[in-house]
């Protein structure tokens, strides 16, 4: 209901005043301009108020129309975790090779902003990422010629290692699709 009334609000007053400008312009072909104001400015808020009342129904079922479709035609944007109070030792298997997965992983630091690269080795695949809250330790190792596991081993699990997670996996899946 919340978002209904936020809709209906944002939307009431700039449509109330458009139907109120074209009811006194066409009131104003028949009458006075006294008579045209009072009565344009009567049916265009009524008017305004029933039309944006019923847009913002059909806007709120689009938008929930949409959302679901997302959901359900892209469910790799939707990436859910079990959120964990403890330590946090979470290893990921990609379908891309060793180089490749290092490039993605210092990407999502990079792109994302989580924090700062303390020590980093591309030959041995290891990264060191130091947050305010945490330090964040990834392991990139080689499983076959096109596939490497990443090991992310943090003190916590919040959102900095979520982040990093639905970056890689969304990166692995956009190649995929390529």
């Amino acid at each position: 209901m919340r978002h209904y009334l936020n809709l209906l609000l944002s939307i009431v007053l700039p449509i109330s005043v458009l139907f109120v400008i074209a009811a006194t312009f066409y009131f104003s072909l028949s009458y006075d301009l006294g008579k045209a104001l009072k009565l344009g400015t009567i049916a265009g808020v009524l008017t305004g108020v029933g039309f944006s009342t019923i847009m913002a129904a059909i806007l709120l079922i689009l938008r929930k129309v949409r959302t679901k479709h997302i959901e359900i035609t892209h469910p790799e944007s939707h990436i859910i975790h079990e959120p964990s109070n403890g330590a946090i030792d979470k290893k990921l298997m990609l379908l891309m090779d060793k180089e490749l997965a290092f490039e993605v992983a210092i990407h999502s630091i990079i792109d994302q902003n989580i924090g700062k690269v303390t020590k980093g080795s591309k030959r041995q695949g290891t990264i060191s990422i130091h947050t305010p809250e945490q330090i964040i330790h990834i392991a990139i190792s080689s499983l076959t010629r096109h596939t490497s596991k990443i090991e992310l081993k943090a003190a916590a699990y919040n959102n900095k290692v979520e982040q990093i997670i639905n970056y890689i996996k969304l990166k692995e899946n956009s190649f995929l699709q390529y």
